[in-house]
């Protein structure tokens, strides 16, 4: 992959974790879910938040293993 390929790739994947963050920071209503992780989603009342916060934190560890493997 060309360097300008992978720096487009990276900042995609930056972009994605980026919007990713921002959901579970309005879910959760805090950032203290980096620290917790899915142990402060448990905390969470409403199903709905639940299965959202589940769903962008499974995102964040995709990206995550992208970057790693690039």
């Amino acid at each position: 992959m060309s360097v300008s390929k992978s720096k487009n790739l990276e900042r995609k994947l930056d972009n994605f974790a980026k919007e990713a963050k921002n959901e579970l920071d309005n879910v959760c209503g805090s950032s203290l879910w980096e620290t917790l992780g899915f142990v402060f989603f448990d905390q969470l009342k409403d199903s709905e938040k639940i299965a959202k916060a589940n769903f962008y934190y499974g995102q964040l560890q995709i990206i995550n293993e992208i970057k790693f493997s690039i």
